[in-house]
């Protein structure tokens, strides 16, 4: 039944992404839920933050200020349906700058993703900059439905189903940008335009004679854009804001807060909000915890934890990051 009902949403997923073409700012393919249980327990306000490898897909410029080698691995359970896998790894080149790649995996046979980032970013003046050139790969419809899988249709039906199946298969890239501004040790703030650049080119097809496919197309990936800040009351508590304004008519401003307290730099306790301008009670409330192993291992050993509630199911995630 979970199968079958993860076959439903991803068909629709799929015949929104291609109705709407360019003209729904709303993204029907490569969704971004926030990736990394740090980033997303602090209610998904990272934009100003960016201090961990994480900012490879959060915000570039944040990659200036590793000066260690970082990898992470985060695995995501999205509504308990569709499991994301993403692992982010950054090493600085010199003195003055730091590179970084992102990979991120999901879905099933009915449609699967990939989006490969590669990440740079150095000082320039007083600001860190960084930019991120994303591929992006999907495949959809290889699921091999067979006659057994509808029950409740007639033959003639079961038959004029499988041949209206589509399949096919995207390719397309995106650019990023990001800034990074430390006013003092303790406040920064911090600026990421996605998909200042992004184009998706379809190709699909199905068996029957008639009603073809949509065949290939070629559909701009929305821009968004994201002003955030992050600001250390103490050396321990985090407060943390980033504000997300709709560039399309279709799409709602978006507040995102968090704020992170941390106890002898082993454990951090975590919570953010995310309040999106409408009439519509789509808030998502999250709560995290991260704990830092380093006292027990001779490496940066970091488990995160966090739990996001929202209207139609809960999700979790899970990640695990290592510092050399």
């Amino acid at each position: 039944m979970k199968r079958k009902l993860k076959l439903i949403i991803l068909s629709v997923l799929m015949s929104s992404a291609i109705i709407a073409q360019d003209k729904s700012g709303i993204a029907g393919s490569f969704v971004d839920i926030g990736f990394g249980a740090k980033p997303v327990s602090l209610g998904g306000a990272f934009v100003g933050l960016a201090d961990d490898v994480n900012a490879v897909v959060w915000n570039p410029a944040g990659l200036y200020n590793q000066r260690q080698t970082q990898a992470a691995f985060t695995y995501t359970s999205q509504l308990g349906l569709i499991d994301y896998h993403y692992l982010a790894a950054s090493m600085p080149f010199d003195d003055e700058r730091v590179v970084g790649i992102g990979l991120i995996t999901s879905g099933d046979e009915a449609l699967r993703e990939w989006t490969f980032q590669g990440s740079y970013s150095q000082k320039l003046f007083f600001l860190a900059v960084g930019a991120s050139v994303k591929l992006r790969y999907a495949s959809f419809g290889n699921n091999g439905l067979s006659a057994s899988d509808f029950v409740l249709f007639d033959e003639t039906e079961i038959t004029a189903g499988l041949a209206n199946q589509v399949k096919g298969s995207a390719f397309g890239f995106g650019l990023d940008i990001g800034l990074l501004y430390e006013a003092t040790e303790s406040l920064k703030f911090g600026l990421s335009v996605r998909d200042l650049v992004g184009v998706l080119s379809w190709d699909s097809e199905t068996s029957h004679t008639e009603n073809l496919a949509k065949g290939k197309y070629t559909e701009n990936v929305p821009t968004e854009l994201i002003i955030g800040s992050s600001f250390y009351l103490t050396p321990d508590v985090l407060f943390v804001a980033d504000y997300n304004p709709s560039l399309y008519e279709d799409v709602s401003d978006k507040l995102r807060f968090g704020a992170q307290t941390a106890i002898y730099d082993i454990v951090y306790l975590r919570g953010g909000y995310q309040y999106f301008l409408n009439e519509v009670e789509d808030e998502k409330l999250v709560l995290g915890l991260g704990v830092n192993l380093k006292s027990v291992t001779d490496m940066n050993i970091m488990i995160d934890y966090g739990y996001m509630i929202e209207d139609i199911a809960n999700s979790q995630r899970f990640s695990l990051s290592v510092s050399l």
